[in-house]
């Protein structure tokens, strides 16, 4: 997976969604091993010798949990880059690992499975080799939170969510926008604002000559944009119209910057 196969709207984050990408083929390459060692190798004759079912179950934990782990991180992570319609926005993207492995204490399941394999003194090849994949498994689930947290400081999951960006530059065109020019100041508290009223209406023209559905509810969080600019409500304002234009970001993307600027 290359930079320049990342999904157009996700480009300003290419470098951690790449990372997410290449982690979740990793998930499934390990997928695949799982499934050898519990069918080719020495395991199911091994699973048989406890004799205890609450021990058997302990034991076949590592498999179970570490085949289900896999399964669903290569699943989410791989299908970001082209499932819209579960990942329409970076914000879902984050949200669909809220709660899931990542976020689990999964060194009992190891410690608790060796002590198993101990006190019936298994010497079974494919059990080792399972404890090594979960614990490499773990190692990757770590590393996608960081990366997931490192998103939430974006600008584009601020945008998203209606929290202010640090703007520090001093001039952002919208192209393809006309009269959506916005001028900033270099100063981060002086921002001049110019052409506003270009942006919301270029914006309603947009979204009219889109072929979606329920465009008046989209147009309607927009005036309201327009009504609530230059005040304290502006920000909700903004939030609710993202989440409006959640399953259309590709119509909408072009005015973010311009949008976020007024926050």
């Amino acid at each position: 997976m290359t930079k320049a196969d990342i999904r157009g709207d996700f480009k300003e984050v290419e470098s951690q969604i790449a990372r997410l990408l290449a982690i979740g083929e990793g998930f499934r390459e390990k997928d695949r091993d799982w499934s050898h060692m519990k069918n080719k190798e020495d395991w199911e004759r091994n699973l048989y010798k406890i004799s205890d079912d609450r021990n058997r179950a302990t034991w076949g934990r590592i498999y179970s949990d570490g085949r289900d782990m896999a399964g669903f991180m290569s699943d989410a992570l791989c299908s970001i880059n082209y499932d819209i319609t579960t990942y329409p926005t970076l914000t879902r993207v984050i949200e669909r690992f809220d709660g899931s492995w990542i976020d689990s204490d999964l060194t009992p399941i190891v410690e608790d499975a060796i002590k198993v394999n101990e006190k019936y003194e298994l010497n079974c090849w494919a059990f080792d080799q399972m404890v090594t994949l979960f614990k490499d498994q773990q190692s990757l689930a770590q590393v996608v939170k960081s990366t997931l947290e490192l998103l939430k400081d974006s600008d584009l999951y601020k945008l998203e969510n209606g929290i202010p960006v640090n703007k520090e530059t001093s001039n952002i065109t919208i192209s393809n926008v006309s009269g959506s020019n916005i001028a900033i100041s270099s100063s981060n508290v002086d921002q001049k604002v110019e052409g506003t009223d270009a942006i919301f209406a270029d914006l309603m023209a947009a979204i009219d000559k889109a072929d979606i559905d329920k465009k008046e509810a989209l147009k309607e969080s927009v005036s309201e944009m327009q009504e609530k600019q230059g005040t304290s409500g502006f920000g909700a304002a903004y939030k609710r119209f993202t989440a409006a234009a959640a399953n259309h970001m590709t119509i909408v993307a072009p005015f973010i910057p311009a949008l976020s600027a007024l926050l």
